[in-house]
């Protein structure tokens, strides 16, 4: 019995640690789905998921913070959503239907970030600027991930306009391994779109950084997909989808040779010492 179990616990214990090495560790972590809202010059709006209205939170990298509306879609764990259809008033724009949606802390395929449904109307007859960023932290799986993200908008003119000149959009992306709610750290995503001069009444945009920028393998990490809008007066973005990923990351061939081209050589020298014994 014993001369089985060493010629075989050898070869496992290096098949279990090759896998350890390749898989990476496994953390807990909790997870704060968390919006931010800022006007350039004007106010700041704080939601955060299953929060209620005037709560202190700690909104990580951008600091403390109170929580002006509550989570319209509260008690929908991983999902927050601010104002619904309606909308809420907020500066000198509408905000209407945003909803943010977090999968953290994530599967082993598949980690997500998204806001969509989103609509910000500016009310007044001059250009403003808006900020929106929305982060999520908790990330375990994939551990070894590949990042990716999309960003994609229309403009459009309200009542009391006739173009969209003078609206741009700028989305970012980060992925942070300090797991820190808006962190930066690893830039995925940094897309810039402007209307030409021409006098037209609608714009879109659209842009696509695929899974292929290759995260340190640190868990657990934070992600925050981050919108800058400057809107013309009377002026209306819809903002489709913007959302950022991360899924395993495939080890190469090259890694994959190079973990099992020991296996021989322990299955070697397992054999020996049996055969010495």
């Amino acid at each position: 019995m014993r001369t089985r179990l060493g010629k075989w616990a050898f070869p496992s214990i290096a098949l279990a640690m090759a896998g350890a090495l390749l898989l990476g560790p496994a953390n807990e972590a909790g997870a704060t789905l968390t919006l931010v809202a800022t006007e350039t010059g004007g106010p700041t709006l704080v939601a955060q998921d299953g929060a209620a209205a005037g709560v202190v939170i700690n909104a990580g990298a951008l600091g403390i913070l109170v929580t002006t509306v509550a989570d319209s879609l509260d008690g929908v764990d991983g999902n927050l959503g601010l104002g619904g259809l309606a909308g809420i008033p907020f500066g000198d724009f509408q905000v209407a239907g945003s909803t943010s949606t977090s999968n953290s802390p994530g599967t082993s395929t598949l980690a997500q970030l998204i806001s969509s449904s989103l609509s910000v109307t500016n009310t007044t007859a001059v250009s403003h600027e808006i900020t929106l960023q929305i982060s999520d932290n908790g990330y375990t799986s994939p551990s070894n991930p590949l990042f990716g993200a999309t960003a994609g908008g229309t403009f459009n003119v309200a009542p009391g306009a006739t173009t969209v000149n003078g609206d741009s959009a700028h989305a970012l992306a980060f992925a942070n391994f300090a797991n820190t709610l808006f962190g930066t750290g690893l830039t995925v995503q940094d897309f810039t779109f402007s209307t030409d001069t021409t006098n037209l009444t609608t714009a879109s945009y659209a842009n696509n950084v695929p899974n292929s920028i290759l995260g340190p393998g640190t868990v657990p990490y934070s992600m925050t997909v981050e919108l800058v809008f400057t809107v013309a007066g009377h002026n209306i973005l819809s903002s489709r989808s913007d959302a950022e990923t991360a899924i395993a990351a495939v080890p190469e061939p090259a890694t994959l040779a190079l973990a099992f081209s020991a296996l021989p050589m322990i299955g070697l020298a397992a054999w020996r010492r049996r055969k010495s014994a």
